[in-house]
């Protein structure tokens, strides 16, 4: 059975003897460690900047922009030589993995901002995040999640896109096992 509730609900499903093996987005804490948890290295992913399909904005952004959008510094597309709209930044909850990650590399390990115009998700799901949006929205995923999907686009940082391989915002996905393993 597989159930998708974000890294740290697996981990903590990990401690507890629910499962035997947890998909983790984000390396583990010494304290997890120190509990038993080993991690093992699957694969590189990227964490892309996705706007919806219809979104006016064109241009790409530099990883300054990025880190003003979602720490609410920047709220208006016009501001980014964009149209006079607010950016509605679509987030992730506070469980998810990704979110965890994405603000280490694209925050500093700041935080996100609080404005009207953010929307925290209940689900740590993608595709409620890029129904979400619209015109005017912006959000992060993990890149193969979005590749393929026609209803977004994908944001150059710094003029690379999510394939290059110095792509700014790139992590590594694990397997995650409480010791002994079956």
């Amino acid at each position: 059975n597989v159930s998708a509730q974000g890294s740290n609900k697996g981990i903590q499903d990990l401690l507890a003897g629910k499962i035997e093996v947890a998909a983790i987005s984000r390396p583990l804490t010494d304290a997890e460690k120190q509990q038993g948890l080993m991690a093992i290295p699957i694969t590189q992913d990227a964490i892309a900047i996705v706007v919806g399909k219809n979104n006016p904005f064109r241009r790409g952004l530099n990883q300054n922009q990025i880190r003003d959008i979602f720490q609410g510094n920047i709220t208006n597309w016009s501001e980014l030589n964009g149209e006079n709209a607010t950016i509605r930044v679509i987030n992730r909850p506070n469980e998810s993995g990704t979110r965890q990650i994405f603000t280490e590399l694209a925050l500093y390990g700041g935080n996100f901002g609080n404005r009207a115009n953010f929307t925290t998700m209940d689900r740590d799901a993608t595709t409620p995040i890029l129904r979400a949006l619209g015109t005017d929205g912006i959000s992060y995923a993990t890149y193969n999640q979005v590749a393929d999907q026609n209803t977004i686009r994908t944001v150059a940082i710094d003029g690379l896109t999510p394939e290059a391989s110095n792509y700014p915002y790139q992590r590594t996905l694990y397997y995650a096992y409480k010791e002994p393993a079956n």
